[in-house]
């Protein structure tokens, strides 16, 4: 038997925290008869409205045909109203109703409690080097080493 996976790793200590953070937000999304992947398309189109399907699945990073069902299931809640794009006709446009903007300010409260609980006993001074820290592994990551460098200039 191999030995207990050490907590002080920084892999298992994030993908941890992304976890519980996930399992906060799910349970929230449940609570307003919704899954957390239909939460995440309407947050995004409070910040990205009049998105095409295709736009939108990067925008959540899945397939085109998974958000084709999420919107189809929001459309029924009346969160979400899908239009014919004046610029390509085999292209729908998704739109944010007012009945889904009413969630996004409740999700927004949501999030300021969350990470508020998740923060506590955090200075402000740690939360920011924390967030550049990340920041720097995100870019490290992700082959982003020349935008970081122009962000942090």
């Amino acid at each position: 038997m191999g030995s207990p996976p050490d907590r002080k790793h920084f892999g298992y200590v994030i993908h941890d925290v992304a976890r519980l953070l996930r399992r906060r937000f799910d349970a929230e999304a449940q609570r307003h008869d919704l899954t957390l992947p239909q939460w995440r398309v309407i947050g995004q189109l409070a910040y990205a409205d009049n998105c095409s399907q295709v736009a939108l699945a990067s925008l959540i990073e899945t397939d085109p045909m998974t958000v084709s069902g999420l919107i189809e299931r929001l459309e029924a809640k009346g969160l979400v109203v899908r239009e014919a794009d004046p610029d390509d006709s085999r292209a729908k446009i998704v739109k944010i109703t007012d009945k889904a903007r009413a969630l996004v300010s409740e999700m927004k409260a949501l999030a300021t409690e969350v990470y508020a609980e998740a923060f506590e006993g955090v200075s402000d001074e740690d939360r920011a080097i924390m967030l550049s820290v990340l920041i720097r592994v995100s870019a490290n990551l992700s082959n982003q080493r020349a935008l970081l460098k122009e962000e942090l200039v």
